[in-house]
């Protein structure tokens, strides 16, 4: 399946292309008008035709896709054109005034969003330049020295929106913690996306776009750290005297211990997250309890996290090794205790 690109400069070059594109044919796609916007084997990046006045560039996967749609989350969801026209990556509009623009969007969810990068990056419209800059994303303006932020969607389809916040309530009222992929949910217009208007100039930005985020200041809660730190030099000392003896490059050693962590939370009713690692089934509670406890039962399981993500196996020849073998296992425990805060101003 080759990766296409496409120049449209104009609305009636996207509405061509529409028009000169036969729909998929096959079983599969009977009644589903697919017009695959390059290559037809990779039929989810396609051109969607909303109105006569309107086109979608779908990269598919997406909330608003129809054919080729994202996880619900098991809510039952029954995408529109509206859907879609808002979702897409690629939006091209003719307005009553004679005017054309284009609406640009990233990806929804604070996660990496690769295939929307890309398909902004070969499909947006002449003059408008797809940048990706230390993990933060700009549409640049050809020519006019401007490059404006175009940030990650947070606004879902209302049924997943009303779907999300019932999850998070029931998780409140068991008392467990809320995972770090919900709460970003939005129900109204998150003005995340970017419109320009062609003019004989080139493109001039009319709506949308959020200021670039700045990120927070973070301090170390160095009272509790202080209270900590006995156990803190404890645990690093054990760990450092039985890692050598431990399978850390067995998978299946890791799978043991998660198996072990989930059973000691069915027999203690602890609700622990996210189990596709040991690390997502620590909180920074249960964390605290553990390293403070030579006897608790899940003092290999945060062993375990120490060695391979405090690094504390790297191999030192030299002073300069050991900080930073010191360095990295620090990090490791403000950030698994809970002791990195975020501060204001």
């Amino acid at each position: 399946m080759a990766l296409t690109y496409s120049n449209f400069t104009t609305f009636a070059d996207v509405a061509r292309w529409y028009e000169s594109t036969k729909p998929l044919r096959g079983v599969d796609n009977t009644g589903k008008d697919i017009r695959p916007i390059g290559d037809r084997k990779r039929k989810f990046e396609r051109i969607v035709k909303i109105d006569d006045n309107c086109y979608a560039l779908s990269d598919g996967y997406h909330y608003g896709d129809e054919h080729f749609g994202c996880y619900h989350r098991g809510e039952k969801y029954t995408p529109t054109l509206k859907d879609m026209a808002f979702y897409a990556p690629i939006v091209w509009r003719k307005h009553k005034d004679g005017t054309e623009t284009v609406t640009l969007r990233n990806g929804t969810g604070p996660g990496t969003h690769t295939g929307r990068y890309q398909f902004l990056y070969r499909h947006s419209p002449r003059d408008l330049w797809f940048r990706n800059r230390n993990g933060k994303h700009f549409i640049e303006v050809r020519g006019s020295g401007q490059s404006y932020f175009l940030a990650k969607g947070d606004t879902v389809p209302k049924p997943v929106w009303e779907l999300a916040h019932r999850q998070i309530a029931a998780i409140k009222q068991r008392g467990g913690t809320i995972p770090r992929w919900h709460g970003w949910e939005r129900a109204k217009n998150d003005n995340a996306s970017l419109t320009f208007k062609r003019t004989d100039n080139g493109w001039e930005l009319v709506d949308g776009g959020r200021a670039v985020p700045v990120p927070p200041k973070k301090r170390i809660d160095t009272t509790i750290k202080a209270k900590l730190k006995p156990h803190i030099d404890a645990f690093r000392e054990w760990a450092l005297a039985i890692g050598p003896m431990l399978p850390l490059r067995d998978y299946k050693y890791e799978q043991q211990l998660r198996a072990e962590m989930s059973e000691w939370a069915k027999e203690t009713g602890y609700i622990i997250r996210g189990r596709w690692s040991l690390y997502s089934m620590f909180d920074d509670k249960l964390s605290r309890k553990t390293i403070t406890d030579p006897e608790h039962p899940l003092r290999m399981q945060l062993c375990y996290l120490a060695l391979t993500q405090g690094e504390l196996m790297r191999e030192c020849t030299d002073e300069d090794d050991v900080k930073r073998v010191k360095a990295a296992f620090n990090r490791w425990v403000n950030k698994q205790l809970g002791l990195v805060k975020e501060v204001k101003g």
